[in-house]
């Protein structure tokens, strides 16, 4: 179907949605058709190519062909699915108009617009996977009449507790209705079946990015001052500041408050109340000059306006993350510019590999593995939906298989059972516990994001009374929001800390950590070894001897660095890692090329010493503690990738070089 044809088929959608820009993007074209004629699609190109209106359009379109909608129009239809509050208010900004335009309604329901009229529904309707949750929980015969699913961003819920959650609501929909279209959105991924996860014959829509990445490296010292002089000489009026720490956003944005952008520095992170994350992003959309410092939350495809320049303070997590960042930016032209600031030559060293796999399209991703704590949430969800009646070990089982094994379902709802979070009210008949259900009512069951509460406290304006934000270590002065505030008050019983505000001062204190461990793929390691030693094979390491001890440069990072060096120390070997870079083993020689292997029992004894260190780096999900220890343990074990680790180790042969080569390429990662 050439661009002509597919206009004429687009009959009441062409106007609202394209007549503006006048053509097709390039993943329009080749999506429109497959949506059109009624097939699964998983819609894979980079940010900004205009994904959403090559799904969105076509499904209006059939949607408004068929004279079923006339006789039905106030029943729910489309069930657009996206990742976050922030996003979905987003895309509702942007489609009310075309939407509505078309004659079909339009609404949106998350936690912070909980209101649905359920006797006269949207037909398209925005929302949350926890929403979606509770809605299918609570409402379950509104979707008897839908036609079409949207899974929007689905990268960024694949492969972890959310992801697996939806799988499973998706299972628990087909039960309900087992009609329905599906298409799934993602930027550009490793994984292209990606969409198999989550419903069957998935047509695949691919398009690899055109558009030319450019960077400039800077080192971290006068930066601020450096940047001011690119932006002098390249124009650049709106910048859009990444930082892995919401204490370096807050930070340097007393740092950038000088002119040209005195007065016009913004703050963004996920710790700001809601209301003032939407001022932010309103401010920076409709400003023609301004400095906006933020963290991963602004990874999304929030509109902010177009962005003249990225700057990366430190390298991202990920290259995927890379490449997530600079894609907000240079929206009006065909070439990703960023400005990348390191702290030292190792850092240098991932942002120029990060790059180099960038513009490769090799992205080195974790390879997926079923989040086990996801199996007590979804059991007492479905309960919930079942509350009337109640449901059978059967019926459960085959919402959660194959996601989960009947094996491991058996074994978590004996736990369920033991804790007296699930009750037996007739033979073989299972209902959500009284208290259980209390706790749902109040919407408590729905959401797989673990709550992080230790040391948080809520901050209120002492004078207006206003929510500001959240601050995790307290101090008698911080900063937030961009602004200094001292502390008044503490209502430690609350978590609350009323504050008054002393002005734009230099910074008095760091007040927030980002979460998380931000590891990267240990897949990464040989291409970052290449470029400490570009003579080796790619699956060769160095390997020196410092008299009887034994030195192997790695590079797997701190989390794998951790692993290996305190399992081979519960096998006998005095092992120690170093920053996530070189293992030593101390008075113990390698003389057969060999990686040293870590046995499956050492490491999962290390995973149960060091579970809630590694519940926190590896995202476990909020209902980690409803599983069972052993599959605490396993759970880890899985989001690890272990099994796939210790293949990746088996394949390495290690390489005796000289130590004074050794030493040459270890001051390359300082």
């Amino acid at each position: 179907m050439n661009s002509k044809d597919i206009k004429n088929r687009l009959a009441r959608t062409w106007i609202p949605f394209f007549s503006r820009f006048g053509n097709f993007l390039p993943i329009q074209e080749l999506t429109i058709p497959h949506i059109l004629s009624h097939e699964n699609a998983v819609v894979i190109s980079p940010a900004a190519s205009g994904k959403t209106e090559a799904v969105i359009a076509p499904l209006i379109e059939n949607l408004i062909e068929k004279d079923s909608f006339n006789a039905d129009p106030a029943s729910l239809k489309i069930l657009y699915i996206s990742p976050t509050r922030a996003l979905v208010n987003d895309l509702y900004r942007r489609l009310v108009d075309p939407i509505t335009y078309c004659g079909v309604s339009f609404g949106r329901k998350t936690g912070d617009r909980p209101g649905l009229d359920y006797e006269k529904l949207p037909n398209v309707l925005l929302t949350t996977p926890e929403s979606f949750d509770s809605l299918l929980t609570r409402h379950p015969k509104i979707f008897s009449g839908l036609k079409n699913v949207v899974l929007d961003e689905i990268h960024l819920l694949d492969n972890t507790p959310r992801g697996d959650q939806l799988r499973v609501l998706l299972r628990r929909l087909r039960k309900i209705n087992d009609k329905l279209q599906y298409c799934a959105l993602s930027a550009t991924i490793d994984d292209l079946d990606i969409g198999s996860r989550y419903f069957p014959n998935a047509k695949v829509c691919f398009l690899k990015s055109t558009r030319e990445i450019e960077y400039l490296l800077i080192p971290n010292k006068n930066f601020v001052q450096k940047f001011f002089e690119i932006a002098a000489q390249q124009g650049l009026k709106k910048i859009l500041v990444f930082f892995n720490a919401r204490s370096l956003a807050e930070a340097f944005s007393q740092e950038f408050n000088y002119p040209p952008f005195q007065d016009a520095i913004l703050v963004h992170h996920a710790s700001l109340q809601k209301q003032r994350r939407e001022e932010v992003e309103k401010q920076m959309n409709n400003s023609n000059r301004a400095i906006l410092c933020a963290t991963s939350t602004l990874e999304l495809g929030i509109d902010i306006g177009d962005v003249d320049c990225i700057v990366l303070f430190r390298p991202p997590f990920d290259i995927s993350s890379l490449l997530q960042r600079i894609g907000r930016g240079n929206r009006r032209t065909n070439k990703l510019f960023a400005v990348c600031v390191y702290t030292n030559e190792w850092e240098k060293i991932l942002f120029e590999t990060f790059f180099d796999c960038a513009i490769k399209g090799k992205l080195f991703e974790k390879r997926y593995q079923p989040s086990l704590s996801v199996i007590p949430q979804q059991i007492y969800s479905y309960l919930y939906q079942r509350r009337r009646i109640g449901a059978t070990l059967k019926s459960i089982y085959s919402i959660l298989v194959p996601v989960y094994t009947e094996e491991q379902v058996k074994t978590v709802f004996k736990k369920l059972i033991d804790d007296s979070m699930v009750k037996e009210t007739r033979s073989g008949i299972y209902f959500d516990s009284y208290n259980l259900e209390k706790k749902i009512e109040w919407g408590k069951i729905h959401s797989n994001i673990a709550e992080v509460s230790f040391g948080e406290y809520d901050v209120y304006n002492v004078g207006s009374g206003r929510l500001i934000g959240r601050i995790y270590y307290l101090k008698k002065r911080f900063i937030l929001g961009g602004r200094c505030w001292e502390t008044a008050q503490i209502v430690e019983k609350e978590k609350k800390v009323y504050a008054t505000f002393i002005g734009n001062a230099p910074v008095v204190a760091k007040v927030f950590e980002g979460k998380g461990a931000g590891n990267y793929n240990y897949l990464l390691a040989p291409v970052l070894k290449k470029r400490i030693f570009p003579e080796m094979d790619i699956k060769e390491f160095p390997l020196a001897f410092d008299g009887t001890n034994t030195l192997i440069l790695h590079l797997f990072g701190n989390l794998y660095g951790f692993i290996i060096a305190d399992s081979l120390d519960e096998q006998g070997i005095d092992a120690m890692d170093v920053e996530g870079k070189m293992l030593v083993l101390n008075r113990y020689q390698i003389t057969d090329g060999r990686f040293p292997l870590p046995e499956v029992d050492s490491i999962k004894k290390i995973i149960g010493r060091n579970i809630a260190r590694l519940e926190d780096a590896l995202g476990s999900g909020a209902y980690f503690y409803d599983l069972p220890g052993k599959y605490r343990i396993e759970d880890h074990y899985l989001s690890l990738d272990i099994s796939g680790f210790l293949d990746f180790l088996s394949s390495i042969k290690l390489v005796n070089v000289d130590m004074q080569d050794f030493k040459k390429g270890l001051k390359k990662l300082k």
